[in-house]
């Protein structure tokens, strides 16, 4: 289930794991370069707010604000999906041990699968409601300019984790 939690935290806002990886990490301070920790949250804000809108983030112009509702809104989402991931993570190896102990059958299988789908569409219904989250930050040119990005790109794929 490694695979697609991976996919589900890269193609959703939730998964912006790059910005929250960062903020997971251990920091580095280096003795006598002062780092203040405004400057810390912007850039942890930037990373989140840049996984979510790529490519078109820098013309978005989002200010301090923007940037600092949607991070949190990302992060809420993300923390509050982790447990689900888990399940899914605690399903997939109940499949796993099943099958390599010779005890799997289709009932386990249906009932397992069932399971999943129902813990994949709670974190999709969490991405969707993130979505419109950070659509109610956005100025009516900032809608537009994400609104034109996700039709055109829609054709090629998606546009950062904004688009599933």
């Amino acid at each position: 289930m490694k695979t697609p939690k991976s996919l589900f935290l890269a193609l959703s806002i939730i998964t912006a794991s790059a910005g929250f990886a960062g903020a997971q990490a251990s920091i580095e301070v280096k003795p006598g370069v002062p780092r203040s920790t405004t400057n810390l949250v912007s850039e942890q804000d930037n990373d989140i707010v840049n996984e979510v809108f790529s490519p078109i983030t820098d013309r978005l112009n989002l200010t301090a604000g923007q940037k600092f509702r949607i991070a949190n809104i990302a992060t809420d989402t993300m923390l509050r999906a982790e447990p689900l991931f888990q399940q899914l993570d605690e399903l997939e190896d109940r499949l796993s041990a099943a099958a390599f102990t010779g005890l799997l059958d289709e009932s386990t299988i249906r009932q397992v699968s069932e399971k999943q789908a129902t813990v994949l569409g709670q974190i999709i219904s969490m991405k969707a409601r993130a979505k419109i989250s950070f659509y109610r930050v956005l100025t009516a040119e900032q809608r537009a300019l994400v609104a034109d990005q996700f039709r055109s790109r829609s054709a090629e794929g998606n546009i950062g984790s904004i688009s599933n």
